[in-house]
């Protein structure tokens, strides 16, 4: 087992809470749909994901590339 292996799991803990809680904040205002809902949801809530995915995928790429299947 590799010393990195911690690392790359709290990276990737890390991405989906973010992705997680971007859901939440948009799933939150799909239950009440107003302008301002929707506001949020749009400014907080699909940021949150975005950079979930991007944090997810920098996680993957670093260790692929540490591993050498790149």
């Amino acid at each position: 087992m590799t010393t990195d292996r911690p690392d790359v799991t709290r990276k990737i803990r890390r991405a989906a809470i973010l992705g997680g809680l971007g859901l939440a904040v948009q799933l939150g205002a799909a239950f009440h749909w107003t302008p301002a809902t929707f506001i949020l949801s749009a400014t907080i809530g699909a940021p949150l994901v975005l950079v979930g995915g991007a944090l997810f995928l920098a996680a993957v790429w670093r260790n692929m590339r540490d591993k050498g299947a790149l």
